[in-house]
């Protein structure tokens, strides 16, 4: 091989090295995934506004973006809807909330009692399987046209998730560890401190952010059934009107609360755990 050719074969070499420790980086970087998330945010703009442009859908179906953000800041800067928002926020943490204590506290009980599970678990499936829309009017029905109903159906999204989660962290340990922990003669405390809780907690928390999603959708339910506030009333009373952007604009509301509950169920999470360690 020439001297010309070695050059350029390690150049060539240098090169493939400096584009991997670029594409390392870019990988390793903490602005990456905000970047990219940004990029494809305003990609689906792009592509609304091309579709309401070239009239894909109907007027009455599609608005456009800039009438969608204009509702959205008449809706917010013009304080009509703060109070809607603070009672489907109000509605959705209770829910969160209720629906978390029961499950871990029903969830530990079924862990750890075999013969209640055995008994109660086909009853828990069973409610489950209900469709939350179809006994919301019963909720209501039962528990009147304020807060109650709302906070109940979505009690009973939230519920499931973490319930089932919370019995497979407590009954799906690894049995050598298991063993490992009697040998040394390790008692039920330490067991639970050290083996028990840890397993359960990687079970768990994933089923957070499913349980949160599932407490705001069933307080939506629960108010498009009979609410006299909250977004979901918006989102009813918007449609009846036709006004089809300010359903849009809600439905951007809806998907910040989410993003919202999902980023603090993260952080809790990042924060257990490293107060764990």
């Amino acid at each position: 091989m020439s001297l010309q050719q070695e050059e350029k074969v390690e150049t060539a070499a240098l090169g493939k090295v400096g584009a991997n420790q670029r594409n390392r980086w870019w990988a390793r970087s903490r602005w990456a995934p905000v970047v990219l998330a940004a990029a494809v945010l305003v990609l689906v703009v792009v592509v609304w506004q091309i579709a309401y442009a070239a009239r894909f859908a109907s007027r009455l179906v599609l608005p456009s973006p800039g009438n969608t953000v204009a509702s959205l800041g008449r809706g917010l800067f013009g304080g009509e809807w703060w109070p809607h928002i603070q009672v489907t926020l109000i509605e959705t943490l209770a829910a969160f909330a209720i629906g978390l204590v029961a499950a871990l506290v029903i969830g530990s009980l079924f862990a750890f009692l075999p013969l209640v599970r055995k008994t109660f678990y086909p009853y828990v499936i069973a409610i489950q399987t209900f469709p939350k829309i179809a006994i919301a009017p019963l909720l209501v029905t039962w528990l009147g046209y304020g807060l109650a109903p709302k906070i109940a159906i979505g009690a009973l999204l939230a519920f499931f998730p973490i319930f089932t989660n919370t019995v497979a962290g407590f009954t799906e340990v690894d049995k050598d560890e298991l063993d490992l922990m009697r040998s040394l003669r390790a008692g039920w405390r330490k067991q639970l401190r050290y083996l028990l809780v840890p397993n359960a907690v990687t079970y768990i928390f994933p089923a957070l952010n499913v349980a949160a999603v599932n407490a705001l959708l069933g307080v939506i339910v629960g108010e498009f059934v009979g609410a006299q506030e909250g977004l979901g009333y918006i989102i009813q009373q918007k449609a009846f009107l036709g006004d089809i952007a300010g359903v849009f604009a809600v439905l951007i509301i809806l998907a910040a609360i989410g993003l919202g509950l999902f980023f603090i169920v993260k952080f809790v999470e990042s924060r257990f755990t490293k107060f764990s360690r």
